[in-house]
């Protein structure tokens, strides 16, 4: 509180949280403590599927795109890619003239190298949310229709669970979760 500057920044923010002139040093570390785990992401018991422990299942999602419910959205933090195989691209009414030329290969998950065939820009409606999200479209088969990897889930700050079976996010100062799909 040397500062001036800083005394009225501190004063400016307790004013506005209404924290009475009353309140000792130890309650103040309290509130700020509190506000801080308030802003955090976390899963209790109450958050699990009613699998509860006892699955194996991946996290998988329904999503909108292309105004098309698209079943089977993998999101896996294990992915340093969002995959779009292309039989999904031909399905949500997207083609080659969607894509962006994009030179350079990857390492897949066995260990093959794939030729990427261009990338996709797609809109796509997560929960009440949406999202420009870009893919990595890729001539594989696969047990997903959409991957949603780390590109995805660190640029929204998305905490996934498999454990709980779902994720969660703040968006618009609230905490947003989506539930994965029970069947999948």
């Amino acid at each position: 509180m040397s500062s001036s500057k800083h005394r009225k920044l501190v004063l400016q923010e307790l004013n506005a949280a209404q924290v009475s002139v009353d309140t000792t040093l130890d309650e103040l570390v309290s509130l700020v403590a509190m506000a801080k785990v308030s802003r955090a992401l976390s899963f209790t018991d109450e958050d699990l599927s009613p699998d509860g422990r006892d699955h194996t299942k991946p996290l998988k999602i329904t999503v909108i795109c292309n105004k098309k419910k698209v079943l089977e959205v993998l999101v896996d933090n294990g992915s340093a890619l969002n995959v779009c195989p292309l039989s999904t691209t031909t399905t949500l009414g997207f083609g080659p003239e969607n894509f962006v030329p994009f030179e350079q290969g990857i390492l897949a998950y066995d260990g093959t190298r794939r030729d990427v065939i261009g990338t996709l820009v797609a809109e796509i409606h997560i929960g009440a949310e949406e999202f420009e999200i870009e893919f990595q479209v890729l001539d594989i088969k696969a047990s997903f229709l959409l991957l949603l990897g780390r590109p995805w889930l660190h640029r929204v700050a998305v905490i996934p669970s498999t454990l709980h079976h779902k994720l969660k996010f703040i968006r618009n100062n609230r905490v947003v979760t989506v539930k994965g799909d029970p069947d999948l």
